[in-house]
């Protein structure tokens, strides 16, 4: 069984267990849990998305339903028009960073975020094996073509364009942030180099934009005498850095950027989740102001954003949120952010990391289900000393170091991450860790 649903989103393997029936079935729900009024939906650039898109639109007008479609759109762009339309929810077909034979729908509240645990658990009630045919002749659908330009023009008049023009690649992996990415740049002022910046059912590298799989960024950046280069995932949600030299830094570090410059700007609180790195801590002092750690999830942070009344935040995935512009990650907003602290600062990437403490951190996906972890939890526990925190998952911070454990929303495995300020020390760590889910 592939599928999975959560406060995430409902996820499978196409054609395995998530079909245009499964797609059907969750998109009617989704429409008998909203209130009546109009639905936004968006996807990413994945060949099943088409036929998906049929199912989804046919789900909502079963239930009355009037669907608002924006095409092939980043996932920030649904939610930031289900706010400005004043729609009551949305639905976006895209499984964001998971590999290409996987999709997936995210549900959208009428604010303009993703479902709270609270607003979940109701939905989840609503999920019934109704595949009662839409009765209607025809879809009751219009084609939205400009939410993307309004999207970008709400980004662009809310930072304002930079000041000296910068030399930026762009590696959207031919996703849903291929066109909008790239564009937001250059009206930002930015001279744009384009690397996987078109429409195209097949991926050229692996979706989630990590170190490892960024390589052809890194040799572009490098070769073409760039100032930065900015990778993002198939939806353009979370975004990834490669500095002038063509080394990535870690898409961690994008939320620690972004809140450099922000706090810079405006002091506030700030919120992150518990397996982002320990900078933003030490972000967070160098500017005075309080940091809040919640569950992962994009939801458990934007919840504690509003409550705080956060003035940035995010996850160490790349994902960064600013409530300026959208109460969601949104990468497009991360790389307007960061190339004005480029700007503003005169200086390149890796100047501005060398200034900053120097951690090193793991992130690790193990093929174990959480009944495993579960089975084990007290044997990691014994082996390591620290502080514990069960809010999610099994958290143990050490006097230089953290471990974060915990079963993955979006996928059928264990993630673990761990990070200290000695490298060797760290590798071992997670080594550790590993060994005891899998023999100890």
């Amino acid at each position: 069984m592939s599928l999975l649903f959560s406060i995430s989103g409902l996820r499978g393997k196409v054609d395995e267990d998530l079909t245009e029936e499964v797609i059907f079935k969750y998109a009617r729900s989704f429409g008998r849990y909203l209130k009546s009024g109009r639905v936004v939906i968006g996807r990413d650039t994945r060949q099943s998305g088409k036929e998906f898109r049929k199912a989804v639109i046919r789900g909502l007008n079963s239930t009355g339903r009037f669907v608002i479609d924006l095409g092939i759109v980043p996932t920030p762009t649904v939610l930031f028009m289900v706010r400005k339309l004043k729609a009551k929810g949305g639905i976006i077909i895209t499984a964001s960073h998971n590999p290409i034979q996987w999709n997936a729908l995210k549900f959208v509240s009428s604010g303009g975020i993703f479902l709270t645990e609270t607003a979940f658990k109701r939905f989840s009630k609503k999920i019934v094996d109704d595949q009662t045919p839409n009765r209607r002749k025809r879809d009751r659908v219009k084609i939205y073509a400009s939410g993307l330009k309004e999207h970008i023009g709400k980004i662009v008049s809310t930072l304002k364009p930079i000041t000296s023009s910068l030399r930026v690649g762009v590696d959207a992996g031919n996703g849903a942030g291929s066109i909008g990415l790239p564009e937001l740049l250059e009206e930002m002022g930015c001279k744009v180099f384009r690397l996987n910046c078109r429409f195209a059912p097949i991926f050229p590298r692996r979706p989630e934009p990590t170190r490892e799989n960024i390589g052809a960024l890194c040799r572009f950046v490098k070769s073409c005498k760039l100032d930065i280069g900015f990778a993002c995932d198939p939806d353009c949600d979370r975004l990834s850095i490669v500095d002038e030299n063509g080394k990535a830094i870690g898409e961690e570090n994008t939320l620690v950027l972004a809140t450099d410059y922000i706090l810079s700007k405006k002091k506030g609180k700030v919120v992150t989740n518990l397996s982002t790195t320990a900078l933003m801590e030490y972000i967070a002092q160098k500017h005075g102001v309080r940091l809040y750690r919640t569950k992962v999830g994009e939801a458990n942070v934007v919840s504690k954003m509003k409550s705080s009344a956060a003035v940035i935040g995010g996850e160490g995935n790349g994902g960064v949120i600013y409530p300026k512009v959208n109460f969601t990650r949104d990468a497009m907003v991360g790389a307007g952010l960061i190339v004005h602290l480029l700007a503003e600062r005169g200086q390149n990437v890796s100047e501005i990391m060398a200034d900053y403490p120097k951690y090193f951190l793991l992130k690790r996906k193990l093929r174990i289900g959480s009944e495993e972890f579960a089975e084990k939890k007290e044997t990691i526990i014994d082996a390591f000393r620290g502080k514990l925190d069960f809010t999610d998952g099994l958290k143990i911070m050490g006097d230089n170091y953290w471990l974060h454990i915990r079963p993955s929303q979006t996928e059928h495995l264990v993630r673990v991450i761990g990070e200290s300020r000695d490298r060797v020390q760290i590798e071992n760590y997670v080594a550790q860790v590993k060994y005891i889910l899998y023999h100890g």
